[in-house]
């Protein structure tokens, strides 16, 4: 509609070249400095035009363009819906601000924070890892590995089960302080000596890292006193290097991570 130098709307300002702060008509559109489009554009609730026309501006203003102030960056199209001169596409790239919504951006993301992942519906926090397929939650609550194991089953899930350096390394990397891992060595607390590892899901145990000269069952004190031995699995840091694996007392609380085999 304002196409070619005509640029009729922009008369009151003198014109579509010049900076200016007057008001078009009655409806709250006001020419911002050289900056609109960024944060510092004018307006709070309408399109901030550049010093160098229309065309060359970013979408600036306020909450009629992307839901507050902050909304929209300078970009190479067109700074609004009509444009005056040369004008690429409406948008860009960042076209919305905190809490706004996309404006027409070809790759710009809406609103700030965390995007939904798929692994979302099972928990909103919940990681995906493309090799396995597989979800994953940190549980930072402190449990006995039973108390962790329950608590994964709550949730449709199991303690994290290790079948890989791959998928080792990553446990260790959204969670990199002591948790329960879900292997056990199905010996009863006030037994001694080291049993079978096994994954609590009863797949194959045919990878393991543990540190030197673990697991060892150590003996500990019970809760409920007397002697107890260590027959859970978890990753620490007290190995040759981090992330390695121990056996402790099953009965002790720690963290926990908890596995999905599939996805939502």
């Amino acid at each position: 509609m304002l196409a070619g130098s005509a640029c009729w709307l922009l008369l009151a300002t003198g014109g579509c070249g010049s900076a200016g702060h007057g008001n078009f008509f009655e409806s709250g559109l006001s020419a911002g400095s050289s900056n609109a489009g960024t944060t510092s554009a004018a307006g709070s609730s309408g399109v901030a035009l550049s010093s160098g026309g229309l065309g060359s501006g970013g979408l600036g203003g306020g909450e009629s363009v992307a839901g507050n102030a902050n909304a929209g960056s300078g970009g190479s199209g067109a700074g609004c819906a009509f444009s005056c001169g040369d004008g690429g596409r409406a948008g860009g790239t960042n076209l919305a601000g905190d809490g706004g919504s996309e404006v027409g951006g070809d790759s710009g993301q809406a609103g700030s924070g965390s995007e939904p992942t798929v692994c979302s519906p099972f928990a909103p926090d919940a990681t995906y890892l493309p090799s396995t397929q597989h979800c994953y939650l940190v549980d930072t609550e402190l449990r006995t590995f039973a108390d962790a194991q329950t608590h994964c089953a709550e949730l449709k899930a199991h303690l994290v089960t290790l079948g890989s350096e791959a998928e080792h390394d990553f446990a260790w990397s959204i969670h990199s302080e002591e948790h329960w891992i879900g292997a056990r060595d199905g010996k009863a607390p006030k037994q001694s000596g080291v049993g079978s590892y096994s994954w609590v899901t009863d797949e194959p145990f045919d990878y393991s890292n543990w540190s030197r000269e673990q697991p060892n069952a150590s003996k500990t004190e019970c809760v409920d006193g007397g002697a107890c031995y260590e027959h859970c699995a978890f990753q620490w840091k007290g190995g040759e290097h981090d992330g390695l694996w121990n056996d402790r007392y099953c009965m002790h609380t720690v963290a926990s991570i908890c596995e999905w085999d599939s996805t939502p």
